[in-house]
């Protein structure tokens, strides 16, 4: 685990602009795609600290805030 934040690999930009009736279905969604079975795994992607974001899962990220809604995702 990485501990300096990588903005450009964050996306809690992108949980902030979810309406809040969405929030836990983007969150199971999100922890799906990452492979994690933990909050605290989550948000350590969310805020940039984990540093294996791979092309494949940062794509279905973008299509999944997409789908909600949501077009620039990536950032703190």
């Amino acid at each position: 685990m990485q501990t300096s934040i990588n903005t450009r690999k964050a996306f809690r930009k992108g949980l902030r602009e979810i309406k809040v009736k969405d929030a836990t279905e983007v969150q199971a969604a999100i922890m799906r795609i990452l492979g994690v079975n933990n909050k605290q795994s989550f948000y350590n992607y969310a805020n940039g600290k984990m540093v294996n974001l791979d092309v494949d899962k940062a794509r279905q990220i973008e299509a999944l805030f997409a789908s909600f809604g949501v077009t620039e995702c990536w950032g703190i």
